[in-house]
């Protein structure tokens, strides 16, 4: 009951930072809020008993990459971005009906699964979640799919620092 009680918490936390995340308009409290939700979802793997797993989300994700993150706020400052006027402002439902739409259908797909463990007890882990474990579901069963994440976070780091640099150029350098 205890863990059930910690998930529920946990779960919360990283909703609730989450949606801090990409509603708050200060990039340095969304940061912050962003290492919530890291925290949070660390605590889950802990929960589901792979402590490399939460320890690595903790140093690498929470530590190394929001200090990324902080740094290039930093770099940019405060200053809004000069924009036109806003022709988009009347389309602006769309999104969160879409949003709204999906949660409902994720809601009603989960109290109507059959899937095993939905309703059943957690299930005792052996190996999930050890440097060892972790290591071989990288180089055998899922070696295609972790080499395209890592291009994906490459391109996407590419057009972070490419957005970057058409930010400062468009205010000449500061």
């Amino acid at each position: 009951m205890a863990e059930r009680i910690a998930f529920a918490i946990a779960a919360a936390g990283a909703l609730g930072s989450a949606l801090g995340v990409i509603t708050l308009r200060n990039p340095f409290k969304a940061a912050v809020a962003l290492i919530g939700t890291l925290v949070s979802v660390a605590l889950l793997f802990l929960l589901a008993a792979a402590p490399f797993v939460a320890a690595i989300q903790v140093i690498v994700y929470a530590g190394a990459i929001v200090v990324l993150f902080l740094f290039v706020i930093a770099y940019l400052g405060e200053d809004p971005p000069l924009m036109g006027p806003d022709r988009t402002g009347r389309w602006a439902f769309v999104p969160a009906t879409g949003v709204g739409v999906a949660a409902v259908i994720g809601l009603v797909a989960l109290l109507r699964s059959s899937l095993p463990g939905m309703r059943a007890r957690f299930a005792e882990a052996s190996d999930i979640g050890s440097p060892r474990a972790i290591g071989e579901a990288f180089v055998d069963r899922h070696a295609l799919i972790f080499e395209a994440t890592s291009l994906v976070l490459l391109i996407a780091a590419l057009g972070a620092v490419l957005l970057a640099r058409r930010a400062v150029l468009g205010e000449r350098g500061r």
